[in-house]
């Protein structure tokens, strides 16, 4: 079911950011979004995500969440009708607000939808009939959100259960998984629901897709690459062709600097707008509770997105 969707999932996806006016009711900048979406499109972009955590959704108020939805479909699909375009469920609600939100994907033009479950876990049945449920009634593909639950029992943090993940097959409208345990046992039990299910890494970078790719993954979502799209473009060719020095140029030279850096000392969810600023996308501004960079903090961010940017635009220099 679904298969000619999930060869399109083949290679690099890209989030989409949501940029907030510097306003005191912070509103969604739909202008720099729109530039935004543009940029990433001109560079290679084809695969688009908006999700629960790097798309601000905890930020956000449900009519937000799926008027933003609704947004970054038709603008996605106007660009270009082959755009395969992802969009997200709220990080807590009902499964019956969750088939709402499927339904307005499914008219509002996107392909699949990411749920969530932020609901404690008790037992296994509870997530599969939240996802059947919402399959049967939707009749659209969807993507599991897959990353750690708190347990119903003791609170405490917990992996998806090894016959959880086998059992997804089970249901037919399931079409990818996002693998955000960052957990090797557990993404190698993600890797065996391929080719039925399409895989989509999340964390780790481009270094540890790179090393997943011999147990069958063909899938990750970018980080680096959110300042241009064509260095994932890039990468993926390098990937394809064996350009073992691309790729080293890559990982060591662009992505290595940046996580190694600002983002192991503030953290992904407060550096990654800080580096669209950077690169003059998008202000860093979030709503509270989410802090983001102050002034100080920002510029060890641009001295890096310097560096990055100098050692690309001299690497693509030399491709010419």
């Amino acid at each position: 079911m679904f298969e000619s969707l999930k060869d399109k999932l083949i290679g690099p996806s890209y989030t989409i950011f949501t940029p907030f006016k510097d306003t005191e009711e912070q509103e969604v900048d739909y202008e720099v979004l729109e530039k935004y979406l543009n940029v990433l499109y001109r560079r290679g972009a084809r695969r688009f995500y908006a999700m629960a955590y790097n798309s601000r959704y905890s930020q956000m108020k449900h009519s937000e969440i799926m008027a933003f939805n609704e947004f970054c479909s038709k603008t996605l699909k106007s660009l270009d009708k082959d755009n395969v375009v992802i969009v997200g469920d709220p990080i807590h609600c009902s499964t019956k607000e969750s088939l709402e939100f499927t339904l307005h994907a499914k008219e509002s033009g996107a392909d699949l939808i990411s749920l969530i479950v932020r609901e404690k876990h008790f037992f296994d049945d509870q997530i599969l009939e939240h996802y059947s449920y919402i399959g049967e009634k939707s009749k659209f593909p969807l993507l599991v959100h897959e990353m750690p639950f708190l347990s119903g029992f003791n609170g405490k943090e917990m992996h998806w259960p090894s016959n959880l993940i086998a059992r997804l097959p089970e249901i037919p409208q399931i079409a990818a998984l996002k693998e955000d345990a960052k957990e090797l046992e557990v993404t190698l039990e993600a890797l065996k629901l391929e080719p039925k299910i399409k895989v989509m890494i999340a964390g780790g970078g481009k270094a540890r897709f790179r090393e997943l790719m011999q147990y069958g993954a063909t899938s990750w979502l970018n980080g680096i690459s959110i300042i241009d799209a064509k260095i994932a473009e890039d990468f993926w060719s390098a990937c394809l062709n064996k350009d073992i020095n691309t790729q080293d140029f890559i990982i060591n030279e662009l992505e290595k600097p940046f996580f190694s850096g600002v983002v192991k000392k503030y953290g992904w969810h407060r550096t990654n707008k800080a580096l669209l600023e950077a690169a003059g996308l998008m202000s860093r501004k979030d709503r509270m509770p989410l802090k983001h960079l102050s002034d100080e903090e920002f510029i060890e961010v641009q001295e890096i997105y310097a560096q990055i940017s100098n050692a690309w635009e001299t690497f693509q220099k030399g491709e010419k």
